[in-house]
């Protein structure tokens, strides 16, 4: 029996179970926040800048079935990632490789990464196998790894998690879609629409009122929708910030939220008047570079042509970023270049020619980056994909169950899916 259902969210994750429930017969009404579709998906065209640039998601990472299927179906053409990634510390090489001076000590964290029996938090777990100052530079590549990669808090990340991810990352094949994910977005919205599901943006949801099999679903207009089943594909940010109202309240799920982890993220894009980083990046490659300076992770366009660079600010880093002022943040930029490649600050002033800084915990209906893995991530995701009372679901890249793809929007595309599963298998 086909019924009404309200989606809250319409990024990734909201749209392909809006696309799912729709083609299955479902009356589906799409309330999405912001002034139009995509959530962490961001292409911008900001002043001054040449060229759209992507300010959310930008790679697909590894050889993903839901994210691969939609560039096909959508026409977007996928860029293969070959990347050159080294390490750019006070004093070392340009060929000093991704792992640095602890890169040696990797093999034996890993190792006892893998014999681990009981998951703890990466905090711990240091403390435990690798403490003392012998192991001081391994503990510190780890941190900033795992802050700057997987945005997570080390007193609160699984050790297994980080293990399983890490340990299969040597096997990924990654891609840029050509044109950025946005391509695919707007085919998901066409076919929503093309099945008959409403979408409405600028549509922020305040309240929402339920009992089983029923709910209504306020805007901040003082709009009200009302359908028989509820999907929530907000962000964790907004969750965990109380960005949604339930009555009656939903205290289960709160607790459950708060054990799931959510970290943040600034990205930094730049453009200059030509691309002095070309002579280290060889043809037809991504150039990655991780640092000590103030903004640590940069990286490049594939493009000989292209005059962006991409900082990536997460963890300790970032929390040191967010106290400088507006204009000691953007020189924290040419500054942290200037270190890295070796050539006068003003120079690189003068060279710059548009800017733009995108700190998501700022943004009003995200409230931060990307999931990471807990040790309690597991108990909690289990207790929220059984639904509350048959009548709300959530989905979204928090709640994804699998382990090939945490954080991404493949996790997105895929908890979607699930949750739309659920819908159309239950017994109306």
């Amino acid at each position: 029996m086909a019924t009404s259902i309200i989606i809250i969210g319409a990024g990734a994750a909201g749209l392909q179970a809006g696309r799912r429930l729709a083609e299955a017969g479902h009356r589906v009404i799409l309330l999405e926040a912001a002034a139009e579709p995509g959530g962490r998906i961001l292409r911008l065209t900001p002043k001054g800048f040449s060229a759209p640039v992507e300010g959310g998601a930008e790679f697909i990472h590894g050889s993903l079935p839901f994210s691969l299927r939609l560039a096909r179906e959508s026409g977007t053409g996928l860029q293969p990632v070959k990347a050159l990634m080294v390490r750019r510390t006070k004093g070392s090489a340009w060929d000093s490789g991704e792992e640095g001076e602890a890169g040696a000590d990797w093999g034996m964290l890993m190792a006892a990464m893998a014999e681990l029996t009981d998951d703890i938090p990466i905090a711990a777990f240091l403390v435990r196998h690798f403490p003392g100052e012998r192991w001081s530079q391994l503990r510190e590549s780890v941190r900033r790894f795992a802050e700057g990669y997987d945005l997570a808090d080390l007193h609160r990340a699984s050790t297994r998690a980080l293990y399983r991810e890490w340990s299969a990352e040597e096997d990924e094949v990654e891609w840029r879609p050509v044109g950025g994910y946005r391509p695919m977005i707007d085919f998901l919205v066409a076919e929503c629409r093309r099945m008959g599901a409403e979408l409405h943006y600028s549509s922020p949801v305040t309240d929402i009122s339920w009992e089983k099999g029923r709910v209504a679903v306020t805007t901040a207009g003082g709009r009200v929708f009302e359908a028989g089943r509820l999907v929530v594909s907000v962000s964790l940010g907004v969750l965990e910030t109380g960005g949604l109202h339930f009555h009656p309240v939903l205290p289960e799920m709160e607790a459950a939220v708060k054990r799931l982890g959510y970290g943040s993220v600034v990205k930094i894009l730049l453009e200059f008047t030509h691309p002095f980083w070309l002579e280290k990046k060889p043809r037809d490659q991504t150039l990655f570079i991780l640092s000590d300076q103030p903004v640590p992770t940069w990286w490049t366009q594939v493009d000989e042509d292209s005059r962006v660079l991409t900082g990536w600010l997460a963890g300790e880093a970032m929390k040191r970023w967010q106290q400088l002022g507006e204009a000691a943040r953007l020189d924290s930029c040419p500054e942290s270049l200037a270190g890295i490649f070796l050539v006068e600050v003003e120079w690189l002033r003068k060279q710059l020619v548009a800017s733009l800084m995108l700190d998501w915990a700022g943004a009003p209906f995200v409230r931060g980056g990307y999931s990471f893995e807990t040790v309690e991530a597991a108990e909690s995701r289990a207790l929220l994909g059984k639904g509350i009372a048959d009548t709300i679901f959530f989905c979204g890249e928090a709640f994804y169950e699998g382990e090939e793809a945490p954080g991404t929007v493949e996790a997105a595309l895929q908890s979607g899916d699930e949750a739309a599963g659920k819908i159309i298998r239950a017994r109306w």
